[in-house]
């Protein structure tokens, strides 16, 4: 699917760089101002009690429909524990209905409580947060005349916004954009209890966290949505070293609007750089339509 027109917003600092080095910074997740951006809300929709109750009933169910696959749990307690019911139902597999029954009578049986299964959340988001970390994210927009973002990502008018095309015949980075979705709550990492259990005990663990990435970086609440979000996130390489820059391909900026409230010494600067990166640039002057809002003004 095409990707729409999308526009980077910059302070004049932002923009002289980043004209100036012929490269986008690219962000971490831990360094975003709105922080619940980029983290994990929740991991399964019940409450706790419910919860603990929905993996009592079907805990055994999930290691008879996987005796014979390895537990990749995180902790060695948790695996020991399921490798030796697997070896239990195995042998016995009589034994999975006593069980069954007797930890839906008391789920301390399995060592399932409201506490446990706290701590086993508290590690699932700590190692999703971490996971985030290796991740740079360069977030872009659909609109190149939004009021808020002008005064807000463009320095109260005084920076600029950029026109990103992706140059398909380069194998450009920018053709991976995605758009973020907006909801009025972040999506749960998991349908229900149940399957976050299934998953924590049995999953590729990597795989998993390569999988969420959609959930959480494409993701925001409806506060936000009159951004128009467009993000691309890009992983570290196994032995890549941390990086906040990456280059671009200059042809891939096509169009400047200079902020209406833009200082001439800035301006005449940001001209330079603009036109030394790629002198086919089309420049445009923001003003106030006479009905007081933004509007373009061809410039050069």
């Amino acid at each position: 699917m095409a990707l729409p027109p999308l526009y980077k917003y910059l302070s004049v600092e932002g923009a002289k760089k980043t004209l100036g080095t012929n490269t986008f910074r690219h962000a971490k997740p831990s360094s975003f101002n709105d922080i619940e951006d980029l983290t994990v809300a929740s991991i399964f929709p019940e409450g706790e009690e419910a919860a603990v109750a929905a993996i009592s009933a079907h805990f055994v169910d999930i290691i008879v429909a996987n005796l014979h696959k390895p537990p990749t749990c995180g902790t060695p307690q948790m695996r020991a524990k399921v490798a030796l019911l697997q070896g239990i139902f195995r042998d016995n597999p009589g034994a999975a209905a006593i069980v069954k029954q007797e930890m839906s009578k008391n789920p301390e049986t399995a060592g399932l409580n409201v506490e446990s299964l706290r701590a086993l959340c508290k590690s699932t988001l700590t190692w999703i947060n971490e996971f985030m970390q290796g991740y740079r994210v360069l977030c872009v927009t659909t609109h190149q005349a939004s009021e808020a973002m002008w005064s807000g990502y463009a320095g109260g008018h005084k920076g600029i916004v950029l026109r990103i095309e992706a140059n398909a015949d380069k194998d450009s980075k920018f053709q991976l954009f995605h758009p973020v979705t907006y909801r009025e709550k972040r999506p749960s990492l998991y349908k229900d209890a149940v399957g976050f259990m299934k998953s924590s005990v049995f999953a590729d663990q990597e795989a998993l966290k390569r999988d969420m990435i959609d959930k959480i970086v494409y993701a925001k609440t409806l506060k936000w949505e009159y951004e128009g979000e467009y993000r691309l996130a890009i992983p570290l390489g196994a032995d890549e070293e941390p990086w906040e820059t990456l280059k671009f391909h200059p042809e891939e900026i096509t169009e400047l609007y200079l902020g209406l409230a833009m200082d001439e010494a800035d301006r005449a600067d940001i001209l330079a750089k603009a036109k030394a990166l790629n002198p086919g640039i089309a420049v445009f002057q923001m003003k106030r339509g006479a009905d007081g809002k933004l509007a373009v003004d061809p410039s050069e």
